[in-house]
């Protein structure tokens, strides 16, 4: 599996989006400002509904990605304003940590698989709509985001510091409880799209097992098939975090990449990678 994914990555690597998650929060902001104004549009023609895809609707097997947010009242934008900036961590975050074919593959694999159970559950079942869109799929980036950076720590109502594995240990349990509530309610399809997002997790995840740090945490690239034509000093590293100061002697369970968006050569731990403030020429 590892080497065909290999190959894939080899031969399709070309043709994968930089920066995808940028271009589906647009999308995500977009039409939830369209939902406000017309609000019953997603439900009526684009939601991802096999029956209506049965009888010529074939766009919704496209438009079911564009499920809007809801705005009314403050707490409603609040949230939106905030999962807006959470899903763009977690996109950017994964997108730098596995490489943009990497993640393009989670993604996608995740929007496929939702398409295919969905039409599976159809056939079986004739259960046909399903209106969330990428919500779950959007939520399994958060359990791979906590799986790849278990210590980092959010606010948890702006004020409690919570590390991101309690976070997805809790989330794991909320919807386990939603996929018994939606079972116990006959609503099948929302049942069938978390179960599917979690497996497209826990089966990316298999794919790369083994491949270890060189895949999920950058750790820095070593080319152990050559001769080394220089000893280095001892005591000198090759490795330091701009903002702890550990090295690759000091912490070598660490991984050190250096930040595309600061000015200059700065290097910073897995720790900090993605939470200091750029350094910038003014």
């Amino acid at each position: 599996m590892q080497k065909l994914l290999y190959n894939m990555e080899k031969k399709l690597g070309r043709y994968a989006i930089s920066n995808l998650i940028n271009y589906f929060m647009i999308l995500y902001v977009a039409t939830t400002v369209v939902n406000v104004f017309m609000p019953n549009l997603y439900q009526s023609y684009l939601a991802l509904d096999f029956q209506a895809i049965g009888a010529g609707q074939v766009w919704r097997l496209f438009t079911f990605i564009l499920a809007p947010s809801s705005l009314r009242g403050f707490l409603n934008i609040l949230f939106f304003v905030i999962t807006i900036n959470l899903y763009y961590l977690f996109g950017h975050s994964l997108e730098n940590a596995w490489g943009v074919f990497r993640f393009n593959l989670f993604f996608f694999g995740g929007i496929l698989l939702t398409i295919l159970s969905e039409l599976i559950l159809y056939v079986f079942t004739g259960s046909a709509a399903y209106y969330e869109g990428l919500s779950y799929v959007y939520q399994s980036m958060f359990f791979a985001f906590c799986t790849l950076f278990p210590d980092e720590q959010f606010l948890l109502y702006f004020v409690f510091p919570v590390k991101a594995k309690y976070l997805a240990a809790l989330d794991g349990i909320l919807l386990l409880v939603n996929v018994v509530q939606y079972f116990a309610a006959g609503a099948f399809a929302y049942c069938v799209a978390i179960i599917v997002a979690l497996l497209n997790f826990l089966l990316f995840f298999w794919m790369y097992r083994g491949m270890g740090k060189s895949v999920f945490r950058q750790t820095r690239r070593v080319n152990r098939s050559k001769p080394q034509t220089k000893i280095r000093p001892q005591n000198v590293t090759k490795h330091k975090c701009a903002i702890c100061g550990r090295t690759e002697e000091s912490n070598p369970e660490l991984s050190f990449r250096f930040c595309s968006k600061c000015a200059g050569n700065y290097e910073y731990c897995e720790d900090h990678l993605f939470t200091h403030t750029h350094i910038t020429n003014s």
